[in-house]
């Protein structure tokens, strides 16, 4: 039987490299301090791609992640920060975006989508 791997373990381990704080999307309390720099992740589907006697055998988790910053430039060099540790982790880029300026936390951001493919073992 086909289990997806632990998809949000994988993209930890991924980012661990980055040296910044990694929480789930949504995981920082509206009053809670929230660091300079952080990152974010949620999981936006895993759609099933193939399946044999009526069971899926693979499928493609995408992620999203999200780096926040108070620091422009570094808002500036997410893109290229996470490729160099998503692509080598065996993601696969599927876009990046620009994310509003927060006045509230005085961050800046950026997100970008990781898909995933994994297959029956």
């Amino acid at each position: 039987m086909f289990r997806l791997s632990n998809i949000y373990k994988r993209v930890c381990d991924a980012l661990e490299p980055l040296g910044y704080p990694v929480r789930e999307q949504g995981s920082y309390a509206k009053d809670e301090d929230q660091p300079e720099t952080h990152i974010t992740y949620q999981l936006i589907d895993a759609p099933n791609n193939s399946h044999a006697d009526n069971s899926p055998t693979s499928t493609t988790p995408r992620m999203q992640l999200a780096l926040y910053s108070r620091r422009p430039a570094t808002k500036q060099d997410a893109d290229r920060l996470f490729k160099s540790v998503m692509l080598p982790a065996g993601f696969m880029r599927a876009g990046g975006r620009d994310l509003p300026f927060n006045p509230e936390t005085g961050h800046y951001g950026y997100t970008s989508d990781y898909k995933y493919f994994e297959t029956e073992v």
